[in-house]
């Protein structure tokens, strides 16, 4: 979810649909092995531990396994500032991963992985990071193995209730190339706003989205895992209950004060006008929807 600050382009179509971008677009590579053969090739040295990350002592390793455009950057820095939880970032993304790998000496992705962790942990031993299924695809291809997931990890497993506010999400930000209210510049406005309501793209946006959630649902089935489960609107309404929970769950004695998250929703009213429009007009599809979608919870009312 890292992007550059510069301005982004992006073609706007009113006829726009959901775009296959590979994700190692634009690298020269296509894969994670690719990628440390890449480097090797290059000259780098991948013996090393030049940071002594492998002296580290991590006692709790956790992961936030994520949909897209559910909170997970806000989560990740909302959690970093309490320094007491690591920096859970997708580290392993393919728009970070090449930099981890040089700055941490790691030549294959368990090392890569094992570095990662502890370099960006906290003092208290507690580190996390972000995962995609994107992230867990390359981790197979790198090792030939099925498992990834370490069964032992606490899992917290972050999705969103309304997923046609999430799918909008999708669809603009993939039009656009504004992510994160970072990258929110004038121009990085202009652009944004000039993207164009699309049903049929919206509705290719709610068919992945729900594809990730079921992909998800078999990946912890297979390893017996229940995640703790999170949702966008709980987090970003009440953000000090999600710090409690993480607290509770890795077993800190007390919740830590934390800051406010420097990231903010990019949403406008539009937003409201796309999602009663959409609604109106693809009403069958989202009631059919309902009995496919995996269970969603219901706000539970706490203090």
């Amino acid at each position: 979810m890292t992007s550059s600050n510069s301005p982004p382009t992006a073609s706007i179509s009113s006829n726009a649909r959901t775009p296959q971008i590979p994700a190692t677009a634009g690298l020269p590579y296509n894969t994670m092995s690719e990628m440390f053969d890449y480097l090797a090739k290059e000259g780098f040295n991948l013996s090393g531990d030049p940071l002594a990350l492998d002296q580290i002592e991590i006692k709790k390793r956790y992961a936030i396994c994520l949909v897209p455009r559910s909170g997970s950057t806000f989560l990740a820095h909302l959690l970093k500032e309490t320094d007491r939880f690591g920096f859970p970032n997708e580290w392993l993304a393919v728009a970070l991963a090449e930099e981890q790998a040089r700055e941490t000496g790691a030549g294959d992705w368990d090392t890569l992985f094992r570095r990662v962790m502890a370099r960006h942990a906290s003092p208290n031993g507690i580190t996390g990071i972000e995962l995609a299924l994107a992230h867990l695809s390359w981790g197979r291809q790198a090792t030939g193995r099925q498992s990834i997931l370490d069964p032992s990890w606490a899992y917290f497993y972050l999705r969103r209730r309304n997923i046609v506010r999430q799918a909008i999400s999708m669809h603009v930000a993939h039009q656009s190339g504004v992510l994160h209210s970072f990258q929110l510049d004038d121009d990085a406005r202009r652009v944004r706003d000039a993207v164009l309501y699309d049903t049929p793209a919206i509705r290719s946006w709610i068919k992945f989205l729900q594809d990730e959630e079921l992909k998800w649902e078999r990946e912890f089935g297979s390893l017996g895992i229940e995640p703790v489960r999170l949702y966008y609107e709980d987090i970003t309404t009440r953000p000090e209950r999600a710090v409690r929970l993480f607290s509770n769950v890795l077993g800190l004695s007390e919740t830590p004060a934390g800051k406010t998250s420097p990231i903010e929703r990019v949403g406008t009213s539009r937003t409201d006008e796309w999602e009663d429009r959409y609604r109106s007009e693809d009403g069958d599809f989202l009631a059919s929807l309902a009995y496919h979608r995996p269970f969603v919870h219901t706000p539970v009312q706490m203090t």
